[in-house]
């Protein structure tokens, strides 16, 4: 799969609201970031899939600022991949939660993830 192909479904995932990823057919590997050959095995032979965006929270940790306190981290979601993103409210790690995409006007993702 090309690279723009690749970009091209994410974008039309993320504007269905769903949550894309890649997994890789010859290993199976999956991934969230957007690259065109699996990070495991090397193969080109890539799908982009939607997943259903539960996980469960592998790490966090909370940042403070002036006039702000944000907390952010990883989800393991079920489908294996890892994905970076903010929580909208206080978590500990194993708590499950459900991880939502929104496209910015910028063309960048805005990752989000809600206690279940």
């Amino acid at each position: 799969m090309r690279l723009e192909e690749i970009y091209s479904t994410y974008d039309k995932i993320v504007q269905s609201g769903y949550l894309p990823y890649i997994r890789c057919r010859k290993c199976m590997n999956t991934f969230f970031y957007v690259r065109n050959l699996c990070p495991k095995c090397g193969s080109r032979d890539l799908e982009v899939l939607r997943s259903g965006g539960i996980g469960k929270v592998f790490s966090w940790t909370k940042i403070f600022r002036k006039n702000d306190t944000s907390i952010y981290g990883i989800v393991k979601l079920e489908e294996g991949f890892k994905i970076y993103c903010n929580f909208a409210s206080d978590v500990e790690i194993g708590d499950k939660v459900k991880v939502k995409i929104n496209s910015l006007e910028d063309g960048k993702y805005k990752v989000l993830a809600y206690k279940l």
